[in-house]
């Protein structure tokens, strides 16, 4: 055996034992990698070489998988900022909230047909929010639905070319050795039909396993309510309508608990005619403090402060603080201090040991202890985090949906699959010219880029790319490829594909789906070689499977994101996911290559 074939398999072990066990990142265990690659060692010529060269080793971070997934996280945060994901959903889940199997359909639904376009991280951090706030609206358990987004993400990223980068590190692969990339469609038959069997099982088995309703562990995980003042604008359409009238004011989270009207505070009587001018003392949790944000209704009391053009914009945040132990504002209220003016932000609302105050937010005298939620924009976010009187806890944007950054953005991503149909342009052009156009359009702003892009998730990819070269250039796939052939010869090409799906299933429960991908498929091209076949069908088979992390929490971000709000354990991902990745597997054996010939 070749002493490269060796120190392949070590580092291979090194590396999906570091993988599984998460004690080094992601992103570090990937550039160890490649370092380790290119390291010099002797050899029996007495030369002193790596593996690969650096040139070699670091050639990963130029190619166009890595470029195409970096602009498909600045695409996706696009999607974000302007609400077009964040519009659909919430309609859709709220119209379908009034039954469960249907709001889980829904959710399933919904998070398949948009991970198709968009990164499937991304949907579960776009429609998470969404979910919680109907829960919240409808006193629901969000265990019962969280993971229909997670597990229909997963199943719609198999779909299309950039829905995940998995699928990009496969066709960009299979591109460098044919000239021909797999068109952005050529996963969709298989990818539907995994789709068709994973739901049905979902749908009639591992439903039945998700958490029962918790009602009171649903007050702890949708978070505090606060009271907020909005005042009516002289062009607001509530003007002359009735409390009663509002349809806002009779969700389960929102109530008005008062209105000032010329300086004097009134009861909120239903039959009370509502004027320009007049401010309604909110309470209800963060989404719908949000909602009368953006609503051109409403404008928040100290908007003097903040200006109408920049509450409007794409970067406005709403941020939830506690006052430190030695706070110097504990005691006066937040008229009293000049913390708008040092900080750029406004208190939108007050929580007081996880209950609202009767009292208007900026003249209650504050306590250690207070949950303070604060507006203000993404620039001034690092100042605040300065303030020692003040310990920040989560910050959340609110995009303006509705805006015509959302049209554009939407057509932009029309035209991306219009050119994968037409062959106009190819994807490897087509989405960093969608990215770049997000940014001319100002749709997402340049610093927020920086941002949205996970660049772990970049550099795994761009680290793990030397590791399937190194598997070429030292001849370790073509040997391992041909060991299985010669062996397995007698089970022929659909069982020799069927066993190495059923490894790539088992393998992506435990490691990233993008490690999987580039290790697995100079493999399984080799396998197809070797075999005499065509190695289109183990290719698309390879990328379906890669997308099938539903057995485990630790695997996917998909998964992993909605493991804490939604309260589940590892036996929930068990016995629901392995029944998902069993029919998952069997399904893609039997159709891959009723599709696409050998």
């Amino acid at each position: 055996m070749k002493p490269e074939f060796i120190a392949l398999g070590l580092i291979i072990a090194s590396a999906l034992y570091l993988f599984w066990t998460q004690k080094l990142r992601t992103d570090i265990t990937a550039l160890l990698v490649m370092l380790c690659l290119a390291i010099p060692w002797p050899h029996q010529d007495g030369k002193w070489a790596g593996i690969l060269t650096p040139q070699e080793a670091f050639a990963g971070f130029g190619s166009v998988a890595v470029i195409m997934v970096t602009a498909m996280f600045v695409f996706s945060a696009a999607l974000v900022r302007t609400g077009a994901a964040e519009m659909i959903g919430g309609r859709l889940f709220r119209a379908a909230s009034s039954n469960e199997l249907l709001f889980q359909a829904a959710v399933f639904a919904l998070a398949t047909a948009c991970s198709m376009f968009v990164n499937e991280t991304t949907i579960v951090l776009v429609f998470m929010p969404v979910v919680l706030g109907v829960c919240k609206e409808r006193n629901l358990s969000p265990s019962r639905y969280l993971l229909c987004a997670a597990y229909g993400a997963a199943l719609g990223g198999q779909w299309t070319l950039i829905g995940t980068r998995s699928n990009i590190i496969i066709s960009e692969f299979f591109r460098q050795r044919t000239g021909h990339p797999i068109g952005f469609f050529d996963f969709t038959p298989v990818a539907a039909t995994v789709f068709v069997g994973c739901s049905i099982y979902f749908f009639l088995v591992a439903r039945r396993f998700l958490p029962a309703p918790d009602v009171q562990s649903l007050e702890q995980e949708l978070g505090k309510e606060y009271l907020s003042e909005v005042m009516i604008t002289p062009d607001s359409a509530t003007v002359g309508l009735t409390l009663d009238q509002l349809e806002w004011a009779k969700r389960q989270d929102a109530t008005i608990v008062g209105v000032i009207r010329e300086g004097e505070r009134m009861p909120p009587n239903g039959w009370m005619k509502l004027h320009a001018g007049d401010a309604l003392i909110v309470q209800g949790a963060v989404p719908i403090i949000g909602s009368l944000l953006k609503s051109p209704d409403f404008t928040f009391v100290e908007e003097v402060k903040i200006g109408d053009k920049a509450l409007r914009s794409l970067d406005l945040i709403t941020v939830e603080a506690l006052l430190s132990p030695n706070s110097r504002y504990t005691g006066r209220t937040m008229q009293e201090t000049n913390f708008g003016r040092d900080y750029g932000f406004s208190v939108l609302g007050i929580s007081r040991h996880g209950q609202t105050i009767q009292e208007r937010p900026t003249a209650t005298q504050l306590q250690y202890g207070d949950s303070l939620l604060l507006l203000g924009h993404n620039s001034n976010l690092e100042r605040l985090e300065r303030n020692p009187n003040l310990i920040v806890l989560s910050q959340r944007h609110f995009p303006n949906t509705g805006k015509k950054q959302a049209a554009i953005t939407m057509l932009l991503l029309l035209g991306v699959i219009l050119s994968a149909i037409t062959g106009a342009l190819t994807p490897a052009l087509s989405i960093p010219i969608a990215a770049a156009a997000v940014l001319l359009f100002k749709c997402v702003k340049v610093t927020d880029t920086y941002k949205s892009v996970d660049w772990p998730a970049v550099a795994t990819v761009g680290g793990m790319i030397s590791f399937g070269f190194a598997l070429e250039k030292t001849g370790a796939a073509a040997a391992l490829a041909h060991a299985i052939v010669s062996n397995f010869q007698w089970a022929g090409p659909g069982l020799i594909l069927g066993a190495m799906l059923l490894f790539t299933v088992t393998l992506t429960q435990i490691i990233e789906n993008a490690a999987v991908a580039i290790i697995l498929a100079p493999i399984a091209y080799q396998i197809a070689h070797e075999s005499g076949t065509d190695p289109k069908p183990f290719m698309i088979g390879l990328a379906v499977c890669i997308s099938t992390s539903f057995c485990t929490p630790v695997a996917h971000e998909t998964t992993m994101l909605v493991m804490g709000p939604g309260r589940y354990r590892f036996k929930h991902y068990l016995t629901m996911g392995t029944g998902m990745a069993i029919a998952a597997w069997l399904i893609a054996t039997y159709v891959t290559p009723l599709i696409w010939r050998f």
